[in-house]
């Protein structure tokens, strides 16, 4: 029995002497503040002693670390010696990784930025401008712009066509169109497309050529921005005759007559669609405008034909087994559907359907014939009610884990726990959901919000299972300033949070599509001073008090106040609502928008429901 006791006690305090050495972290992060402060030789101190000590720190592992040491070699004036450690191989994020397009690693932009600026202080201008040309960018990224700005500011001094790119990327002076070759006015318009400038698209695209003598590819896109523009009259005369294998402009010519609500051409457009890649989307639409028209047993059969099964076709085969009051093809989807998207906007209204039909109450079908906002309001609370709570761990090791990383949150830098929360020298567990709320928790108590909202991104799927859980994907970030412009215009929460939510996903550095900041004020208000609407105080009471006038335009009506704050008043007026503000949110022609507003009212009643 004694040994027994000995043995317990020897378990015990082996756990309680288990805990995370964060040491490497911190001794880091003294040698980027010394750089910080431009005390560059403790800087180097700092960082030599790191790398003797720490040789398998996670940071000098996987490169995180050695682009900070090339930079302070860079400022300490040892070009040499910081171009060798810019030479080795570059840090690269998971979610660099894991992205499948356009793969856009900050730090290899930063890198090239600084190596560039080297070479020409060495008076090496060849090699300054082959770095230097690696950071023009064929597509829009935010996040890269500065240093595609830089770089180019750089280059003219070199070469004055650079200077000519400047001017029609980022002052929109066209009349400098005509000095650019063909392909390079064809990435041009791959530029301002990605940047949703679809007039400027056209444009450069005129001047490549006419219609007719466009390549197949950029036709598409001509086409696309017509319609993003409603110009369907216009999409319709130009697809009027297609060569053949032109199959995705015939779509969108179905599409144009769609958007010009002539349905039988429309359906007949669509009909005549056999391209197996698009023939889907085509069955898909023609099923939508006969659910819109109420002949759900056409809409039935069409999308019935379809041989794809995606979340959309899903989710209105769903809508049409409802209004046909098919309990057997209901029931069999819905128990499918739950499982594959338990966050789709709409799972609240299918639960209901169902719960009522286990329960075998009269006319379980009734609330799908009202309209989205009043449904979603009613549906989400229901739905919260029905999710179980997630049985949360508090052990001494997920303290001992929390405690570590929010250690490393304390040093100030998001990147510094990005690298943490990837690095095998914690004990977590990427299937864990546990793991993943300690992670999330790390980077809320930090600070990073934006950084955390990205993570709830992933997660979303599991955590819309969980009652509990909700809050994190319906955050309540930066509470102190909502509240304060709360009280100032006399707004309810929820609509801040949407707007918030929506626009920025709570990057208070957020400026993208001629929107700043967290409420994304336009920014044709804020010419010049951009920087000072990053800050959340500022950018929140500016979002609120244009925010409020809208709101009392409108009578405070909610779904109208969301809808023209964030597209504005034109596309407001291309809606029908009915006369308690509410909408039919199938009367909605695009598929993309339908769907998109779908999301925003569900947002809001997210929030009401949660936080109420």
């Amino acid at each position: 029995m004694r040994y027994l006791q000995i043995l317990i006690l020897l378990l015990s305090l082996g756990i309680k002497s288990f805990s995370y050495n964060i040491d490497d972290y911190i001794f880091f992060n003294k040698a980027v503040e010394a750089n910080e402060k431009k005390e560059y030789k403790n800087s180097l101190f700092f960082y030599e002693v790191y790398q003797k000590n720490f040789p398998y720190s996670y940071p000098l592992k996987s490169n995180y670390a050695k682009f900070y040491i090339a930079k302070n070699y860079m400022d300490m004036g040892k070009l040499d010696e910081a171009l060798l450690y810019f030479s080795r191989a570059v840090y690269i994020p998971e979610k660099y990784v894991k992205q499948e397009v356009k793969k856009t690693n900050y730090f290899q932009y930063r890198r090239d930025y600084f190596s560039g600026e080297i070479y020409l202080k060495k008076g090496e201008e060849l090699k300054a401008e082959e770095y230097f040309k690696r950071l023009l960018l064929d597509y829009y990224d935010p996040q890269l712009e500065p240093y595609e700005k830089k770089a180019l500011k750089i280059l003219e001094k070199i070469n004055s066509k650079y200077k000519v790119l400047y001017q029609v990327k980022y002052n929109e002076d066209f009349k400098y169109l005509k000095e650019f070759k063909k392909d390079e006015l064809l990435k041009l318009s791959d530029y301002f497309y990605e940047k949703k400038k679809y007039e400027k698209v056209i444009q450069i695209l005129k001047e490549v050529d006419g219609f007719e003598n466009l390549p197949y590819d950029k036709k598409i896109v001509y086409v696309e921005c017509l319609l993003r523009m409603d110009e369907n009259r216009k999409v319709i005369d130009l697809t009027n005759k297609l060569e053949e294998g032109e199959v995705r402009l015939a779509f969108y010519r179905g599409v144009a007559f769609e958007q010009n609500r002539d349905f039988p051409r429309a359906i007949y457009n669509y009909e005549n669609i056999k391209d197996s890649r698009l023939r889907d989307r085509a069955l898909f639409r023609t099923a939508r405008i006969y659910y819109r028209l109420e002949e759900y047993r056409k809409a039935k059969d069409i999308i019935e034909k379809s041989t794809k099964e995606d979340e959309s076709i899903k989710s209105l085969k769903l809508d049409i087994y409802i209004k046909l009051q098919n309990k057997k093809r209901f029931i069999q989807n819905y128990n499918e559907f739950k499982e594959l998207y338990p966050q789709n906007p709409k799972m609240g209204l299918y639960y209901m359907v169902s719960n009522k039909l286990a329960q075998k109450v009269d006319n379980p079908w009734e609330l799908a014939n009202y309209n989205i906002f009043f449904t979603s309001n009613y549906v989400v609370r229901s739905y919260l009610n029905s999710l179980v709570n997630f049985e949360m761990k508090n052990g001494y090791k997920e303290e001992v884990l929390k405690n570590a990383l929010t250690q490393i949150g304390e040093l100030g830098k998001s990147e510094l726990l990005e690298v943490a929360v990837q690095s095998a020298n914690f004990d977590l567990d990427s299937e864990s959901t546990q793991d993943k709320i300690t992670i999330i928790n790390s980077f809320i108590d930090s600070g990073f919000y934006r950084e955390a909202f990205e993570k709830v991104d992933d997660f979303k799927r599991e955590f819309y299972r969980y009652r509990n859980l909700l809050h994190y994907i319906y955050p309540k970030f930066y509470r102190r300033e909502v509240e304060s412009a709360r009280k100032i215009y006399i707004l309810p929460q929820s609509l801040i949070y949407t707007v918030m939510y929506t626009e920025s996903k709570f990057d208070n550095e957020n400026i993208k599509f001629g929107r700043v900041g967290l409420m994304g004020i336009p920014e044709e208000m804020i010419k010049g001073n951009e920087e000072l609407y990053f800050d959340p105080k500022t950018n929140l009471e500016m979002g609120s008090k244009i925010l409020k006038e809208i709101y009392e335009k409108h009578n405070g009506m909610i779904l109208k106040t969301l809808i023209e704050y964030l597209y504005g008043e034109k596309v407001l007026k291309t809606l029908n609502f009915e006369l308690d503000g509410d909408l039919k949110i199938e009367t909605i022609t695009d598929e993309k928008f339908q769907k998109e507003i779908e999301e925003i009212v569900y947002t809001y009643s997210f929030y009401s429901a949660i936080y109420n």
